[in-house]
């Protein structure tokens, strides 16, 4: 396995979902979804995957990051092109966790409804509440019975779902 850490630019920014990501998938069981892959993300996705024999669908929409995220292909992650994601057929099971962190921004509120109801654990990456015009994220809240905001790090991370409580997150 190969991890870039060539990029520059605050990567500590761009890290702060890991610990929901890791603790989310220490707490679910059966496969993992990622819905845009990601220089942190994927990698950590692929290893954890790996390490407990658990598969990982990685859906990127960039010809840029699919090509990165191929990289990981392997026995337990399938890296899938989706080249339009209202065709992406990633609503068709159930998971165990997903991930959610890809482009357009707006997007994204979009593929959690059509999860909502078929994901144990949807770590949503960006959800601090000054940039819902951004993203969108406040039409899908109310969508989930449980809701865990960690705000100790900024870019903020929610967890949401419609089956587990998430009281022990914290």
């Amino acid at each position: 396995m190969v991890i870039d850490l060539s990029y520059r630019d605050a990567p500590g920014l761009l890290t702060t979902h890991i610990p929901m990501l890791v603790r989310a998938f220490d707490l679910s069981e059966g496969d993992v979804l990622e819905v845009g892959t990601g220089r942190y993300s994927t990698p950590i996705l692929n290893w954890l995957c790996t390490v407990a024999k658990r598969y990982l669908y990685s859906y990127e929409s960039s010809n840029h990051w699919y090509h990165k995220a191929q990289r990981y292909a392997g026995t337990y992650h399938y890296v899938i092109q989706a080249s339009n994601w209202e065709q992406a057929t990633f609503d068709q099971r159930h998971w165990g966790m997903a991930f959610i962190d890809h482009s357009p921004d707006g997007r994204r509120p979009v593929d959690i409804a059509r999860l909502a109801n078929l994901v144990d654990y949807i770590v949503v990456h960006d959800t601090e509440p000054e940039h819902d015009e951004i993203y969108g994220y406040g039409t899908v809240w109310d969508l989930f019975k449980y809701r865990y905001d960690h705000t100790r790090l900024w870019p903020n991370t929610t967890v949401v779902s419609n089956f587990k409580d998430l009281s022990n997150l914290g």
